[in-house]
């Protein structure tokens, strides 16, 4: 439905972005506005001399970790939950004996 998608405007580092997006998602986009610009105030402050395109790397980069680990870890939680439901099948057998 196009009422579903509408405009929203971010401010990043001092630029206007114009979005359309789905209206379920707008928290989403408020939230990674938010990440972001927190990121990158935290590297201009600490990174004053470089200039914006090294600090807007390491931002990216930044982020890009915090996307891995989160890959990483909902990975292992199926295999922690498999290896819980194995360790309580070896319990139910070693007790019966």
């Amino acid at each position: 439905m196009k009422d579903d998608i509408f405009l929203i405007n971010v401010q990043i580092g001092g630029l206007r972005l114009p979005l359309r997006i789905a209206r379920k998602d707008e928290e989403l986009y408020r939230k990674a506005e938010k990440l972001l610009v927190k990121f990158l105030d935290d590297y201009q402050q600490k990174f004053s001399q470089r200039p914006t395109e090294e600090i807007l790397i390491l931002v990216a980069y930044q982020l890009a970790v915090m996307v891995s680990k989160q890959e990483f870890a909902e990975n292992i939680i199926p295999l922690a939950e498999k290896i819980q439901s194995l360790d309580q099948e070896l319990k139910a057998l070693l007790s019966r004996e």
